[in-house]
């Protein structure tokens, strides 16, 4: 906002330098009873806290497991349970975040296998 501190020609600009909320578009594993949601999240909040913020804000509780996380597809990696979601700033950037559990089958794959890709030749 621009706020007038002396005279008809002094403007002071104020800048807000941490992020207050994070909008993020949320993925949930297709057991849960939707599939996408679009929530804010306070980015202040750890990513353990924000896990459980997610749960009660879509009424999940009942199906977490305890080892649910956030991953990040665009990035192939898993946010860390005690860092606060501010402290990754392409969260804003990224088209969606899953929410799931860390020890599911899917299509993560663990840090440094690279994935095969198998074709077949038609003669």
């Amino acid at each position: 906002y621009q706020r007038r501190v002396r005279g008809p020609n002094s403007i002071h600009h104020h800048t807000a330098t941490i992020m207050a909320a994070l909008v993020l578009r949320i993925k949930f594993p297709p057991t849960y009873p939707l599939i996408y949601k679009t929530l804010r999240v306070d980015a202040n909040f750890s990513v353990s806290e924000a896990v459980k913020f997610i749960a009660d804000s879509v009424n999940v509780q009942t199906l977490l497991l305890g080892s649910e996380g956030l991953y990040v597809p665009d990035e192939d990696r898993w946010l860390d349970d005690d860092q606060p979601l501010s402290t990754y700033e392409s969260l804003q950037d990224v088209e969606h975040i899953e929410f799931r559990d860390k020890h599911s089958k899917s299509d993560a794959k663990p840090p440094g296998v690279k994935e095969e890709k198998n074709c077949c030749i038609i003669v």
